[in-house]
């Protein structure tokens, strides 16, 4: 499960994933800025590898394609301190309130269980009052929509790196 939430307005994007990579990882960010119509100036982020491969607050080490993704949009990234959870709450007691609604439920099809997890966002977790601000979650997204950077006209082309043996014929192994 990947959450996605914003600081200001508590606004959520939740998705399922059944394989994590720097790819998919860096994928499920681009998905998350078109379902709410921009990006944030900056991300906080948990210490996945799949985003951040040296978690210094001052020197982030993150993953080359994350990284360009995100500058693609115009994002700064933002790692966590190491075992400092107080600094990324607002995430975790989103991926609680997800997993309790999805636990004992069955789908057909990881299509459906995301179609159900996207209507009760919509229908319950938009229309909440938040317990912190006092003030429905909706609400608050509009107020802070328009301060999202826009999105580039092109979604980001993506590519393949690491590191390549380089043969003495010139040959380049690649997989």
């Amino acid at each position: 499960l990947f959450v996605f939430t914003l600081g200001c307005s508590r606004k959520s994007v939740r998705l399922l994933t059944w394989k994590s990579s720097s790819q998919i990882w860096s994928e499920l960010h681009e998905e998350t800025f078109r379902r709410l119509g921009g990006a944030p100036r900056i991300v906080v982020l948990d210490n996945l590898k799949e985003g951040v491969l040296n978690p210094d607050v001052y020197e982030p080490g993150l993953n080359p394609l994350y990284r360009d993704v995100l500058a693609h949009y115009g994002v700064t990234a933002m790692p966590c301190r190491v075992r400092d959870p107080n600094r990324k709450g607002k995430v975790e007691s989103g991926v609680h309130h997800a997993q309790r609604k999805l636990k004992g439920l069955r789908f057909e099809s990881a299509e459906e269980a995301q179609a159900y997890l996207d209507r009760w966002e919509t229908n319950w977790a938009d229309t909440r009052i938040h317990g912190t601000t006092k003030r429905q979650v909706r609400e608050m997204f509009e107020e802070e929509k328009p301060h999202l950077l826009p999105l580039p006209v092109e979604p980001f082309r993506y590519y393949r790196f690491g590191d390549r043996t380089v043969h003495l014929d010139g040959a380049v192994e690649v997989d």
